[in-house]
């Protein structure tokens, strides 16, 4: 298990969730009060987003964090620990 494996289950968690909702990066990082180029730059799995970044994030999206984290890729990484 490594951080890398971790980083990219969320950055896939952040792309799947903004398409669910039908919003653009920029949009996104608009309600998100983030940048857009670090925003697609966490989507390509290029940079790891801080716990306050996941957190806006969530925001943007009309999530809680708890919700942001039931997801069953990471689930599945967690039982693997």
């Amino acid at each position: 298990m490594s951080n890398r494996e971790f980083n990219s289950i969320i950055c896939k968690r952040i792309t799947n969730l903004r398409k669910s909702k039908n919003l653009t990066v920029e949009k996104l990082a608009y309600q998100s009060g983030i940048s857009k180029g670090g925003l697609s730059e966490i989507e390509r799995g290029k940079k790891s987003p801080m716990p306050l970044t996941i957190l806006k994030i969530c925001t943007g999206l009309g999530i809680t964090i708890k919700d942001f984290f039931d997801y069953e890729e990471i689930n599945k990484f967690q039982n693997k620990l």
